[in-house]
């Protein structure tokens, strides 16, 4: 730790740790430029790209360390860094995040105590310039987060496990675990990890809405589609890994039987047309300016999602215990659901010993 001038108080340094991927679209570059003008002495940034090839712009960033490797996923790719880091406190950031200038403060301060805790950084959603029906969907509902729910809560709650959202995350060194690389793609990987962390330290996970990122990331509703069969899949895929954690999110009986399986394949043949209605009146109006609808409006078609959310996992569910990979589980959701018309999967290859997502 380094001594603050100003005070005497002993700093904590921090391993701000970037998982990424090939890609050319300045996503990155943001991120690290809101970095660079507040990283202390004895702070560093690592970057570990899930692939062989640095990012062209690898050399405008002479302070960031950059790794490379094979494709292992982002939980893999977190474990490069682990492997290296040297901070007092590691804090995991998505590549797709803009820091607020006290990012780095912000948890600092949330640990001065010293105390074995994970700490979660707020992360609301950009506002972009075309402001659609869907972006202020993903900002003022838990469709995908649950940041909404949690500004007003006791500051000293603990949130368990299944708040660690790693876009935001960050816990000291000495406690932190390795992610388990067989959970190849983005999903669960992060809960996985930290329920072995809070087994094992006991660690709560606090909300500090002061440590703040801004989370450039939009949707289509495809790739919202795409997304939730994508969930299904990897849940099946949890459970494979840790029953114990697929058990306490799920529920104990989740995935445990056969009786399961019916029930997703009801769920499917049940709801079916009505779930196809319900992803088309999202379709109708997702890209409309984001005051088309009232806040009444909002929640309505927030929980008509519901219907085709639910759908889509349990194509993915099934698609697992058939055996259909993680891309083809939401090329045949969106078949299903949507009419077949989407974006390219969202999948991270993973290494020939696993499979491409089961």
């Amino acid at each position: 730790m380094r001594k603050s001038a100003s005070n005497g108080r002993f700093l904590m340094s921090i391993s701000v740790i970037i998982p990424s991927r090939p890609r050319s679209d300045g996503v990155l570059e943001r991120c690290l430029g809101s970095l660079r003008d507040q990283l202390g002495p004895r702070d560093e940034v690592i970057v570990s790209i899930d692939g062989p090839d640095l990012p062209a712009s690898a050399g405008l960033f002479p302070e960031v360390q950059f790794l490379t490797g094979p494709r292992v996923g982002p939980g893999g790719a977190r474990n490069r860094g682990i492997d290296i880091a040297r901070g007092d406190l590691i804090l995991f950031l998505n590549d797709d995040v803009e820091a607020d200038p006290r990012l780095l403060d912000a948890h600092r301060t949330a640990h001065i105590d010293g105390s074995a805790r994970m700490v979660l950084g707020s992360a609301p959603w950009a506002i972009p310039a075309d402001d659609r029906v869907i972006d202020r969907l993903l900002r003022e509902t838990s469709l995908i987060f649950f940041y909404n729910k949690m500004d007003d809560a006791d500051p000293d709650r603990d949130w368990g496990f299944r708040h660690a959202w790693t876009l935001n995350l960050s816990l000291p060194k000495t406690i932190v675990s390795r992610f388990d690389a067989r959970l190849a793609q983005p999903m669960f990987d992060d809960l996985e990890w930290a329920s072995r962390v809070r087994a094992a330290t006991g660690a709560p996970i606090v909300y500090r809405p002061a440590a703040r990122v801004t989370h450039h990331h939009r949707y289509t509703p495809e790739m919202l589609l795409r997304r939730e069969a994508l969930l299904g899949h990897q849940a099946a895929r949890l459970h494979e890994v840790n029953p114990g954690c697929a058990g306490a999110v799920f529920g104990e009986r989740y995935l445990a039987d056969m009786d399961e399986v019916c029930r997703h394949e009801h769920t499917v043949a049940d709801t079916l047309s009505k779930a196809r209605r319900a992803f088309a009146d999202l379709r109708a109006v997702a890209d409309a300016p984001s005051g088309a609808v009232d806040r009444w409006g909002l929640g309505r078609l927030f929980e008509t999602c519901r219907v085709w959310r639910e759908a889509a996992r349990s194509i993915g569910f099934l698609g697992f215990v058939n055996g259909t990979d993680a891309a083809g589980v939401q090329d045949e959701a969106l078949a299903r659901l949507g009419g077949g018309v989407g974006r390219t999967p969202i999948v991270v290859p993973g290494p020939e010993t696993l499979r491409s997502a089961s």
